[in-house]
């Protein structure tokens, strides 16, 4: 059991512990959070149905309802522990910022961020221990498997840098951007979406169905935010057969959508095409842009993009040694 874990409804020590655990094991008191959150919810469900049956029993009284309301506090939070509902496992990839869950369908309007901008909050990525380099020779491009799932963000790099490349030379774009963004959508790939059989989809951007797509779909539970308030949906989203034919897609669905024309015209600055991008409705999360950013951004990172930029240089330094 965590320190930080309560184990009973009124376990104040555990949850004033969660304050501390924040500071030292981030990642912990997310889930911790999360399961908390589980159970305040599986808690309004029960009151909902208690309040729903017929009252005036011969046994009730004040004190019954009383012992009856903290049995039901414990008991949610019992079923939280155990993942009953599957909410806190959802929530935990969200605040983490591993899976970024969005918007785009065709036909849906733009979202003004004016409503949520206020309570936008810049989310920390997972950062895993620092990147190695390695020589222009061991760059090479992923094989596109029926289940792709690269063990690093390394390899995740390494697997999809020449397709953001292309990607980003039909519309002028860093791919580094690009790559940073599927790293969002997809917890840096171990987190796609998955199709029928257990195949990936090899959506790397997150772009749903819609009545436009007339290719295989997955449907499976997401994250949406409306108002700044998360809520999960389910939804269907488009299925790929390679990594190449999902870098394709998403420049088609980009260019064919006139609402991404002004983040288009901002694609020779990377943070100001991800915000015009948030700006035009394609995520829902008020702190999308800022997410792609901060990945951007990390210094582990950078010596990967730029070997993987410029193989020659690295080639050279590598040789005078």
């Amino acid at each position: 059991m965590n320190a930080g874990q309560a184990t009973a409804f009124y376990d104040i020590q555990g949850l004033a512990s969660l304050r501390s655990q924040a500071a030292g094991k981030p990642a912990e008191a997310t889930a911790e959070v999360a399961a908390q959150f589980e159970a305040l919810f599986v808690q309004m469900m029960v009151k909902s149905m208690r309040d729903a049956t017929i009252s005036g029993g011969l046994f009730e009284s004040n004190q019954m309802d009383f012992y009856q309301g903290m049995f039901d506090q414990q008991v949610s939070l019992h079923l939280s522990r155990h993942g009953a509902l599957g909410l806190s496992d959802i929530l935990t990839e969200q605040l983490d910022g591993a899976t970024a869950t969005s918007d785009r369908a065709e036909t849906a309007a733009a979202v003004p961020p004016q409503a949520y901008l206020a309570r936008a909050q810049t989310a920390q990525s997972a950062v895993p221990a620092p990147l190695s380099v390695a020589p222009a020779a061991a760059v090479q491009p992923t094989e596109d498997r029926v289940t792709w799932q690269p063990d690093s963000p390394e390899e995740f790099i390494r697997g999809v840098w020449h397709h953001a490349a292309a990607a980003g030379a039909r519309i002028g774009l860093d791919p580094n951007v690009l790559v940073a963004q599927s790293a969002l959508e997809t917890g840096w790939g171990r987190k796609v979406i998955q199709a029928e059989g257990g195949r990936s989809s090899f959506n790397l951007f997150g772009i749903k169905a819609g009545n436009a797509w007339a290719g295989e779909s997955a449907s499976v539970n997401t994250v949406e935010y409306q108002d700044g308030l998360a809520a999960i949906q389910r939804a269907s989203f488009r299925v790929y057969d390679s990594i190449a034919s999902s870098f394709d897609d998403y420049v088609e669905f980009l260019t064919s959508n006139p609402r991404y024309q002004s983040a288009l015209e901002k694609v020779g600055d990377g943070r100001e095409f991800l915000r015009e991008l948030q700006g035009a409705g394609y995520a829902t999360d008020p702190a999308y842009a800022d997410k792609i950013i901060n990945i951007l951004d990390r210094e582990a990172y950078r010596p990967v993009f730029e070997a993987l930029k410029n193989p020659l240089a690295l080639s050279l330094t590598t040789e005078n040694r």
